[in-house]
């Protein structure tokens, strides 16, 4: 089978979606020939099966890029015609339609949703021409994937799709990690983020929650921003007080993160309420992360989240946007002892039976190809 894999996200990166791509395409790659066609100016090595094909485009405007991007996938498909043309957003998407690919559409997010919170000044018109696309792709698609749940009810209630048999939910997975019960000599307790520091993840909002945690916990950001986000924290930490208990760091390739989530106690996904969590839902892969390595998770109580995190099992729940619940969530956290932490550390590990691997979340997604292939 020849499949072509399109998606306007930079790969490799630091970013989950690069995870998540390269986790798809991970059994596809050794089964058949995939074509991988991304964002980035670094080019994956070509192994048997699997060729990386990125295109870099310097241009800053959104709308252009987009189009940059479509008119490439475009000449690819022209020239290959691929079985399967998997893709994730409309800009390379609607062109399934156009050329009369067996396709699937995996929604992670939908930019009619989310552009917002990247540009300030999305206009209604451009999300409305937005979601028209989105509906176009969602109409000819042969099979539509999501990592959740809550995206799922989340296209059902916004699109007209009439057979949503054909949509099918695989979430995001982990690959395992050996892992043992670490003892916790004293306070501080060591918290972790990483991820963006996009409004919507919270992080930022959370900085001020560690004012009256001094002393008691320490937080490390391994976050993902633009250099104008990255001062507007560096500023909170300053502000508030909280040089040497809260550390801005760079990003961690996947390895590296791996050898570092051992050393900490607490892993933080304080999503904000919002539409792009709330409505459209969304699988956050840091929260597998945490758990493959025993952290206990604290987390804003949304759907999304308790899909994967049990309130006092294997993690805390705190109300949404609430900065009060927040430190009381962490405060518990501090005031219940090395015993506690052990005791919730040992259930998030044990959680992972719950969840897929990688591999059996790629296992799932050829069955998709599979069989959108044996329909065409």
């Amino acid at each position: 089978m020849k499949i072509t894999y399109a998606s306007f996200d930079e790969v490799p990166s630091f970013k989950a979606a690069s995870t998540h791509i390269l986790a798809n395409c991970r059994l596809a790659m050794r089964r058949h020939t995939l074509s991988l066609l991304s964002l980035g100016d670094v080019v994956l090595p070509s192994v048997a099966g699997f060729c990386h094909a990125p295109l870099a485009i310097r241009e800053r405007n959104y709308l252009r890029r987009g189009e940059a991007f479509r008119e490439y996938v475009h000449q690819h498909l022209r020239a290959s015609r691929p079985d399967v043309f998997h893709f994730r957003t409309p800009w390379e998407g609607l062109l399934a339609g156009r050329l009369k690919l067996p396709n699937v559409y995996e929604v992670n997010g939908l930019p009619s949703i989310e552009l917002p919170y990247h540009y300030r000044g999305s206009s209604p018109r451009l999300l409305a021409v937005m979601q028209s696309w989105e509906q176009a792709c969602l109409e000819q698609a042969n099979a539509i994937v999501c990592p959740s749940e809550r995206i799922r009810q989340c296209l059902l209630n916004r699109y007209d799709i009439p057979d949503p048999s054909r949509i099918s939910v695989i979430p995001n997975g982990y690959d395992p990690v050996s892992w043992h019960p670490r003892p916790i000599q004293t306070l501080p307790l060591k918290a972790v983020y990483i991820g963006t520091l996009s409004a919507w993840q919270g992080i930022l909002w959370a900085i001020k929650g560690f004012v009256p945690l001094r002393g008691q916990v320490t937080l490390d950001i391994y976050g993902t921003a633009t250099r104008k986000l990255a001062k507007y924290a560096e500023k909170r930490i300053i502000r508030h007080g909280l040089e040497g208990h809260v550390r801005l760091l760079s990003p961690l390739h996947r390895v590296d993160l791996n050898q570092r989530l051992r050393h900490y106690h607490i892993g933080l996904a304080p999503l904000m309420k919002t539409e792009r969590n709330a409505d459209q839902g969304c699988c956050p892969v840091k929260i597998m992360d945490y758990l493959n390595h025993g952290l206990v998770t604290v987390a804003s109580d949304l759907a999304v989240v308790r899909a994967m995190v049990t309130d006092g099992d294997n993690g805390i729940l705190y109300q949404p946007n609430c900065l009060h619940a927040f430190i009381a969530a962490m405060q518990g956290l501090a005031d219940g002892g090395t015993e506690a932490i052990s005791t919730l550390s040992g259930q998030a590990r044990a959680s992972l039976s719950r969840f897929p691997t990688w591999d059996q979340c790629s296992e799932r997604m050829l069955t998709v190809y599979g069989q959108i292939s044996s329909n065409a």
